[in-house]
């Protein structure tokens, strides 16, 4: 049983459930701050690529080089967290983040920064997250059991959002009152301190798995898992599919911002705004409901179809804001659903590799979807698009509709069987 605190409010109590446990209690903290400072760090480091190179390309290079890496070598991370002990494997990776943003930040604060150290940075950077990203959604699980992990991912998935919302605002302010290399050492420190909680973790509380054992083949054995798992299959599928035509949100709201609304750089600061509040609003929502399975992806697929129909009928600044919001909040439920559905369904001996999927699919996706999104927009506009995109999101939901219909054991996932890897203690 999780340790019972009593410090929450009676009515936050479900919604808040996975912070009973004192681990994951310091954990949710330290990464409500490293969120933050990555985002400073991202804002940071795409402003100083436009003074040094004035050139979109290049931008388009830097993200390039900081997520092409885990799209190509993500499953292989996926097997090295699979393959180590989670926390001792996190505190590597986040120490080397740490120290590749003081690095960077050194390099500004003394001018001897200059574009391709910026590329060199962001290609180490995308090889780190390749182990970091797998190895964070999988700890999870270590932190707090079966029972919990459904609102852990919630909650992780709101820390995620918040972040986005909170850390573009703060980096501007840093940047305008302390300098360009102080948003890099703000990122620094906030990874340190993930580094000291790692560090001070109850590890007799920790619902670790023993680490497997090296083989050959592990990649193709945790793909031939999610093969022969219907459930896997058909939630990495529909995952996927709805990444690449629905989460292009990068390039959709500047153009809706601009092109459709006509609007400043501070109506899009608004809508992203509104976007991030919406995505905390529907992970905190759903943390006390969350039922992972394909019956609740079918749900999320179809309320994102509703929403895209509502943005294709955008007829004024208000209207288009509070589209963004519920589009945030649909993104949330979307994301909770499905990497709680992974996470439950996976055996402890391939969470690495399934979870690896999840966040190939999710950073990884822009670079296939961001560009068909960009050219369909420029070539029949964006509600014809976002009607596109309606449709796809709304086949989605039948898909999977016709599946359960086919087969109704599998509309709410129950946990994979067990193998005896577990070296968790109750709590």
């Amino acid at each position: 049983m999780a340790e019972q605190t009593g410090i929450l409010p009676h009515r936050f109590q479900e919604t808040f459930a996975s912070l009973r446990t004192r681990n994951f209690r310091l954990y949710f903290a330290a990464q409500v701050g490293s969120n933050i400072g990555s985002w400073i760090q991202i804002t940071a480091e795409n402003w100083l690529v436009l003074q040094l190179a004035h050139s979109g390309l290049a931008l388009g290079i830097t993200n390039a080089l900081q997520f092409g890496p885990l799209v190509l070598f993500g499953l292989y991370g996926g097997v090295i967290v699979d393959r180590f002990d989670r926390r001792r494997l996190l505190i590597a990776t986040q120490s080397a983040l740490a120290l590749l943003a003081a690095v960077v930040g050194v390099l500004a604060a003394t001018h001897l920064i200059r574009l391709w150290m910026i590329w060199l940075a962001a290609l180490v950077f995308g090889l780190i997250i390749c182990i970091d990203r797998p190895g964070l959604s999988s700890f999870l699980k270590d932190l707090v059991g079966e029972a919990d992990l459904p609102n852990a991912v919630a909650l992780n998935n709101a820390v995620i959002s918040s972040g986005r919302m909170i850390g573009p605002a703060v980096s501007g302010l840093v940047i305008a009152y302390f300098g360009m290399a102080s948003s890099f050492f703000l990122n620094a420190a906030s990874f340190a301190i993930v580094i000291i909680v790692l560090m001070a973790l109850d590890v007799r509380r920790l619902y670790a798995a023993r680490p497997l054992e090296r083989q050959p083949g592990q990649v193709r054995e945790g793909l031939s898992y999610v093969w022969r798992d219907r459930v896997l299959r058909l939630t990495i599928a529909t995952m996927s599919v709805i990444f690449i035509a629905a989460y292009n949100l990068q390039v959709m709201v500047p153009l809706v911002a601009s092109a459709l609304l006509d609007g400043s750089s501070e109506l899009l600061g608004i809508m992203m705004s509104a976007l991030g509040l919406g995505a905390v609003t529907g992970s905190l929502t759903i943390a006390s409901r969350v039922k992972p399975g394909l019956m609740m992806i079918a749900v999320g697929c179809g309320l994102l179809s509703v929403v895209y129909m509502w943005l294709s009928l955008l007829s004024g600044i208000y209207f288009a804001v509070a589209g963004m919001f519920v589009l945030g909040m649909s993104c949330g439920f979307f994301n909770v659903t499905v990497a709680s559905t992974l996470q439950v369904r996976a055996r402890d001996d391939v969470r690495g590799r399934v979870m690896s999927t999840y966040s190939v699919g999710i950073l990884g996706s822009a670079l296939i979807g961001a560009p068909l999104f960009g050219s369909l927009a420029d070539t029949v506009g964006m509600s014809k698009t976002s009607l596109v995109i309606s449709a796809i999101c709304a086949g989605m939901a039948l898909l999977i509709t016709g599946a359960l219909i086919k087969n109704q054991g599998l509309g709410v996932v129950q946990p994979a069987a067990s193998v005896d890897l577990t070296t968790a203690r109750g709590q």
